[in-house]
């Protein structure tokens, strides 16, 4: 059985990882999110810097991951940008589109359009819809997808040696 540092568990790229790993690692940024969230509630100075750190690990650790299972699929890590770039762009679409549309709609107070921000509503809705089903996508080949069966281009099998 291929063995694995913590170090590049956490941190590192390269690689293959079995799901209980890649589950081991969201269960790691959960508990650093619930770190966090009790170091917020010290102070906002603390909050501030704990939330940027706890960000910066959390995201860190979910792409090294998310690489290293990809890898096990026997895909390349660039299925990490549908996977978090499709959701940000979309999500910064959306705040753009709304900061327009109600924008406008102020402008013109005796005049409010409802009609806009009922685009910015349904805009709202097509948008999770398509984040959810990313998220989905995602987790059933990540969390949930037997790897290569033997090695690949990307490792050996991490699970090489269990029945």
């Amino acid at each position: 059985m291929a063995n694995i540092s913590w170090g590049n568990l956490l941190f590192g790229f390269s690689g293959r990882i079995n799901r209980a790993k890649w589950w081991l690692t969201v269960l790691i940024t959960i508990i650093i999110s619930v770190v966090v969230q009790l170091l917020a509630n010290v102070s906002d100075n603390v909050g501030v810097v704990a939330g940027l750190i706890g960000f910066i690990l959390t995201l860190w650790i979910g792409l090294a991951a998310a690489a290293k299972r990809l890898h096990d699929l026997n895909r390349t890590a660039a299925w990490l940008v549908v996977f978090y770039g499709v959701p940000i762009l979309l999500f910064i679409a959306f705040v753009g589109y709304a900061g327009v549309s109600v924008g406008l709609a102020l402008l013109t107070p005796d005049k409010l359009d409802y009609s806009a921000l009922s685009g910015v509503i349904t805009f709202l809705g097509i948008i999770g819809l398509i984040t959810f089903a990313i998220g989905i996508w995602s987790l059933i080949w990540l969390g949930c997808l037997r790897g290569t069966v033997g090695p690949n281009q990307y490792g050996p099998d991490p699970l090489e040696g269990r029945v």
